[in-house]
């Protein structure tokens, strides 16, 4: 239960909505209530009022009929506003569950996001935030609404028969007591198995989806992969139905146990020694059958109520990760664009350090190229440049100032990076390059395209800058969807710019010419170029080779 206390809190923000849904509701099961007892009521009397003239004569028709037209109207108006109301609500919330959520996710750093499988952070931001709704619509205000009026209900019986105060201590019991007690400890060991599987089979879908070219063409695999979602679905769908059965089962505990009060109030009250009238008598069992529909939900919600801890636990366990590395809210100001490195080390793991005192300088506006083998660290050195990691041993410093003083948004500002694999949105190939710069025109998109060799390819497609780009850019060559990214971030004009193998998979010739166009761009502006090809750096100002943990200048 503890995992829920942050959420509970989150909740308090929608209180306005939360009080108001409960009003409705409450207001909505007293006049559905009313119904039942006024017309039970009015029709006993009716029918006992019709066995003579005298009685007929005497029978009041214009009060419970204005009471049973009253309740009708009532039932109906607060039964729409206690949906709309209710339902908004809980979207407010699964809303603001998201938008919680999503700020924790964002100050995480890459390395600390790919510890998780893809589906399993989606499952969490949807299937894990609908499960909370259980708490508000499902648990908390009909278990307070049913409260409330089983309270009211008792109230109505003691008035009428003091000893219909047992059967109704009995059913309060077994609805508010006994049935959730039984209903969660059936729902602990298969609601969150259920959260597990439901989890499990969404991570295997999709690395079939995702692996299908390469599952095409190994057979044993493909058939041991749909294998394995096939046989974890069958084991989802038996729980499921297990967990079903239950609450179908405690469900008729529930029906049984209304049935057996009502049977109870009819026995104690014939038995009094001063008869209860009819309309009374018939109204008292009405109102104890119109308890079903407050009652009849609850086993159903406490049964999937584990469940929905597991997914509070899945979220905290996410939410409550510390950021690494982790920035100041408010830092100093970089004095220029220079790049010094004292001294940095790094490892992966301890045994094979991947960089050993690492130092070098790196001029404001100076352009250098890091050379090295694939597997040498030139992209650990350049996550470290952008401070997507935090080097465990020296310093890195940015116009003197250390990145680990610098805020994030300063950072960003002043450092432009393109990483080996750039990410590429399903989205119009515009709105991709916008991300570095939102309001950029279609003329800056242009030149940026012409930059790095895309303008002719581009306006060669029908839609141009509104081609649509699929999930991940595969709709693109593995070349073009490096050159996108190189646009993006050079589309930035950040003052310094790290570009991790930017022209990998190019021609000599087009590399050579990419090469020119972004130094003579990047005039006057810090540039780091890393490449494993010593075409073309004959020109940079200077160049430093990366190799075994060390980067001496060439």
């Amino acid at each position: 239960m503890r995992d829920l206390l942050p959420f509970l809190r989150l909740m308090l923000q929608q209180r306005k909505w939360l009080i108001l849904g409960m009003a409705l509701t409450l207001a909505c099961l007293i006049s559905g209530l009313g119904l039942l007892g006024t017309s039970g009521a009015f029709l006993t009397g009716t029918a006992i009022a019709g066995l003579s003239v005298a009685s007929t004569q005497a029978f009041n028709f214009l009060l419970p009929s204005a009471g049973v037209r009253f309740f009708a109207i009532a039932r109906t108006a607060t039964r729409w506003l206690e949906r709309v109301v209710t339902h908004d609500a809980t979207f407010r919330l699964i809303g603001g569950l998201r938008v919680w959520l999503y700020r924790r996710l964002v100050r995480l750093s890459p390395r600390q996001l790919g510890g998780y499988h893809g589906a399993d952070v989606l499952n969490r931001l949807t299937r894990d935030i609908d499960a909370l709704d259980n708490l508000y619509l499902r648990l908390f205000l009909p278990m307070l609404a049913a409260a409330i009026c089983l309270a009211l209900l008792g109230a109505v019986l003691v008035s009428q028969a003091p000893v219909l105060l047992w059967p109704w201590l009995g059913l309060t019991l077994l609805s508010l007591l006994v049935l959730p007690w039984l209903a969660y400890r059936i729902g602990r060991p298969l609601a969150p198995r259920l959260v597990q599987a439901q989890s499990d089979l969404r991570r295997d879908l999709l690395d079939a989806v995702d692996g299908l070219e390469d599952f095409s063409l190994h057979a044993p695999a493909w058939a041991a992969q749909r294998q394995k979602v096939l046989a974890g679905d069958s084991q989802r769908i038996a729980d499921q139905l297990r967990l079903q059965r239950m609450g179908s089962l405690l469900r008729a505990l529930q029906l049984f146990g209304v049935g057996l009060t009502v049977w109870l109030v009819i026995t104690l009250a014939a038995s009094q020694s001063q008869a209860m009238s009819g309309p009374w008598l018939a109204a008292l069992v009405l109102l104890v059958l119109g308890s079903l529909e407050i009652v009849q939900g609850l086993p159903l919600a406490w049964l999937e109520l584990p469940g929905t801890l597991a997914s509070a636990a899945r979220l905290q366990q996410l939410a409550e990760q510390t950021p690494d590395p982790a920035y100041v809210e408010q830092g100093p100001q970089p004095a220029g664009f220079d790049l010094a490195l004292h001294e940095v080390g790094f490892a992966y793991d301890p045994l094979a350090p991947v960089l050993e005192r690492v130092s070098l300088t790196v001029a404001a506006g100076e352009h250098v190229a890091l050379l090295g083998p694939s597997g040498g660290g030139k992209t650990t050195l350049i996550q470290l440049l952008s401070r997507l990691l935090d080097p465990q041993q020296g310093e890195i410093r940015l116009g003197g100032q250390p990145l680990t003083a610098l805020d994030e948004d300063t950072l960003r500002a002043h450092v432009a990076c393109a990483a080996q694999e750039p990410w590429l949105f399903t989205a119009p190939l515009a709105d991709n390059l916008r991300l570095a710069q939102p309001d950029a025109s279609d003329a800056e998109l242009w030149a940026m395209l012409d930059l790095v060799g895309l303008k002719d390819t581009v306006a060669a497609w029908p839609d141009g800058l509104q081609t649509w780009i699929e999930e991940r850019g595969a709709s693109l060559s593995g070349g073009e969807r490096r050159r996108l990214g190189l646009a993006r971030a050079l589309l930035r004009n950040a003052p310094v710019t790290l570009l991790d193998e930017p022209t990998e998979g190019l021609d000599p010739a087009s590399e050579q010419e990419i090469i020119r166009r972004i130094r003579r761009h990047q005039a006057g502006r810090t540039l780091v170029w890393v490449t494993h090809r010593s075409a073309g750096l004959a020109d940079f100002d200077r160049v430093f080779r990366l190799e075994n943990g060390c980067c001496p200048e060439q």
